[in-house]
């Protein structure tokens, strides 16, 4: 009973943290479009575009795609192939998904640990964007290394979860 307690505790606070990820990333999407539209009136009807509209599009986008990692991990939107776990029994089934629960958990933060390595070399190379020079590309590598944390984090909890229903079946 305390297990199940901590375990929905632990899941509906991941789920609140990760879906406020989720609305960053809809929101880069939007300032991506308005970007995108305010630079092409401007180009088409003014002869005034933004400088470096382009570029801060391309930065919006790699927000836009770690937030959007973390959404999909709060509402469990990743996608599986059921035609060769279909067969297997619901037991066989659970414990492959609690499986892929802890390598997708590993997997994440491993790439997570890369991209502060990355963020280390991009900040001791001083390195900016190329029309936006004032913004440091470490910046987005400790964001998506962040990202990956928490959707690390999303599928421990729901590793956790599954694992509290496992006992509480067999116990």
């Amino acid at each position: 009973m305390v297990l199940r307690t901590a375990a929905r505790f632990l899941e509906e606070g991941t789920s609140l943290v990760l879906s406020v990820l989720g609305a960053l990333s809809a929101a880069g999407l939007v300032a991506m479009m308005l970007l995108t539209v305010v630079d092409a009136l401007g180009r088409r009807l003014f002869s005034f575009p933004i400088y470096g509209s382009y570029e801060g599009v391309n930065f919006l986008l790699s927000f836009v795609f770690f937030f959007s990692l973390c959404y999909c991990t709060a509402r469990k939107g990743h996608f599986s192939v059921d035609v060769a776990t279909s067969r297997f029994s619901p037991r066989v089934r659970l414990s492959i998904v609690t499986i892929m629960y802890l390598v997708s958990t590993l997997i994440s933060w491993l790439i997570a640990w890369q991209l502060v390595v990355l963020a280390m070399s991009l900040k001791a190379n001083n390195l900016t964007g190329v029309s936006l020079t004032f913004f440091p590309m470490y910046i987005f590598a400790l964001t998506g290394a962040f990202c990956l944390l928490m959707m690390g984090w999303g599928f421990l909890v729901q590793f956790t979860s599954l694992l509290v229903k496992a006992t509480e079946r067999n116990g």
